[in-house]
């Protein structure tokens, strides 16, 4: 018998800051991985794809971004630059 849960896809939600010109908003949820229409922000900033976190996690990272010197509060200061880049 296999497990339903197995056989359903890995859901991503992105905790970052809004990216400017739309090109990634904060709680979108991604089906099976990370988006591939960001792979030249992926190059500019590879921290950014730790700012998506299971579904599951969500609220434990929504507590790490607030706290001060955490990993993803950092991610997070690191993806809010790539605003000012545009």
């Amino acid at each position: 018998m296999t497990n339903p849960k197995q056989s359903q896809p890995t859901k991503v939600v992105y905790v970052g800051p809004n990216l400017t010109r739309g090109r990634l908003l904060r709680y979108r949820v991604f089906i099976g991985g990370l988006p591939t229409h960001l792979d030249e922000e992926f190059q500019k900033c590879p921290n950014l794809k730790k700012l998506f976190v299971d579904v599951e996690n969500l609220n434990k990272a929504e507590i790490e971004i607030m706290t001060a010197g955490t990993p993803l509060n950092k991610y997070f200061a690191e993806a809010a630059a790539l605003n000012k880049e545009d």
